[in-house]
């Protein structure tokens, strides 16, 4: 099984000519995720022929304007092209409040409802949607931010068809030996279910860091990760403007990628005073080899 993971906006605090400010989305199956929500977001998913009404879910970060001020306008055309379906919003405390007003000022017509939770600062918290178990972190920015890591929920094991035949097990029994279970046959022998079953394919995971000082001590929280995206505001020459703005350099997410151990690395965020992004790729790959630039209308698979 493969999770999409799609590049909206890879940009810092602005946008620029090129690079607009931060969106994903994460579609596995039938579900779709939205990974923060920058202005202009409803605009690049056009672009990339998503469909926005099928979003289930959206997690932003933290309330700093280049992460959720594409949300109301999302939202009013979700309602002005009639969705019905609700919509969840995971986010820091005092979202809620701020859409409320916006709703309240502005007589927004909404035709469907929406969910929200919120995130209390410095407290780890575990969400789950119809595919994953989120996991959000606490990281260290200058409001209360969190990094999240989707986890797919456990898969059913995969039924060994031809064992199952030779042995005339039944089929109201199989969703039994997909859950696991081992079958007693007849005469009292029992199949174990490795006998009778493939063990499932590992669990589709994906790390999302934003907006952070350096933090090496969160690694193993995305250990293992396939795919673990990771803010690099700067390059390293400019490390102290990131320790005072509370972000991290190439290198830094780079080096937390590499204590992470995880499959692949994609860089993002980037300062508007950069033009280019070769200098943060050549910095991460340094350090991390499998790194690849979260390129905007670009998508990654998950596997």
């Amino acid at each position: 099984m493969i999770a999409e993971l799609t590049i909206l906006g890879s940009n810092s605090a602005t946008p620029t000519k090129t690079r607009n400010p931060s969106a994903q989305l994460l579609q596995l199956n039938e579900e779709s995720i939205l990974i923060d929500c920058g202005e202009g977001t409803q605009k690049r998913l056009i672009v990339n022929r998503i469909n926005y009404q099928k979003i289930s879910t959206i997690f932003i970060s933290h309330l700093h304007g280049d992460h959720f001020l594409g949300l109301m306008g999302l939202a009013n055309t979700m309602s002005l092209n009639g969705r019905k379906k609700t919509l969840r919003i995971i986010a820091p405390e005092g979202l809620k409040k701020l859409f409320t007003l916006f709703q309240e000022t502005s007589k927004a017509h909404q035709t469907f409802d929406i969910d929200f939770i919120e995130l209390t600062p410095e407290i780890k918290t575990t969400i789950e949607t119809k595919k994953f178990l989120v996991k959000a972190i606490p990281v260290s920015h200058r409001i209360p931010c969190f990094a999240f890591k989707f986890l797919q929920k456990p898969q059913e094991r995969s039924l060994n068809i031809t064992k199952c035949n030779e042995l005339g097990i039944p089929i109201n029994e199989y969703s039994l030996i997909k859950n696991g279970a081992d079958i007693t046959l007849m005469d009292g022998t029992v199949i174990l279910n490795n006998e009778l079953s493939y063990d499932p394919p590992n669990p589709i995971s994906y790390g999302y860091v934003t907006d952070t000082l350096f933090r090496p001590d969160l690694a193993q929280e995305f250990h293992q990760c396939h795919t673990l995206y990771h803010e690099a505001t700067y390059l390293h020459n400019l490390l102290d403007r990131a320790i005072h703005t509370h972000h991290s350099t190439a290198i830094q997410a780079a080096e937390f990628a590499k204590k992470a151990s995880v499959n692949q690395l994609l860089i993002g965020h980037f300062s508007s005073r950069y033009n280019s992004t070769d200098g943060h790729l050549d910095e991460a790959k340094s350090v991390f080899l499998n790194t690849a630039i979260a390129t905007e209308n670009e998508t990654f698979e998950i596997s």
